[in-house]
């Protein structure tokens, strides 16, 4: 499964718009709702879809949506 579809989903969901679009450079600023605990929601979405688990420096350190896709591709080589 394509990771940047399934971020892309899994925010189009968590923050009821059926046309947000994300890219790398997506921030919370550009997003509105994006608050911690959407994070939270976020994180346990992209984790069960994918079926990894974030360590907590990694969840830490996702500023924009850059992060998650690069934390993804990490757990999924």
């Amino acid at each position: 499964m394509d990771p940047e579809y399934v971020v892309e989903r899994v925010f189009r969901e968590i923050f009821d718009d059926d046309a947000l679009v994300v890219t790398a450079e997506t921030t919370p600023a550009d997003v509105a709702g994006w608050d911690s605990v959407a994070q939270v929601k976020v994180v346990l979405a992209i984790e069960g879809e994918l079926g990894i688990r974030f360590t907590t420096d990694e969840v830490s350190g996702f500023k924009k949506v850059g992060d998650f896709l690069q934390a993804i591709q990490g757990h999924l080589r």
